[in-house]
């Protein structure tokens, strides 16, 4: 498992300081059933709305 992802979405509550992820696991889909071929394909779905 990889141990250093980096994660770059503002309003997300797993975003931590120096963009680090901190979710205990992520979840990748990709947005029209199909399999992906590039990253813009894909969507986070371990996004949770940050309180601040």
């Amino acid at each position: 498992m990889a141990t250093n992802v980096l994660y770059k979405v503002t309003t997300c509550e797993n975003q931590k300081t120096g963009n680090k992820y901190n979710a205990d696991f992520s979840y990748v889909v990709n947005f029209d059933g199909k399999q992906p071929s590039e990253a813009e394909e894909t969507v986070c779905k371990t996004f949770e709305p940050s309180d601040t």
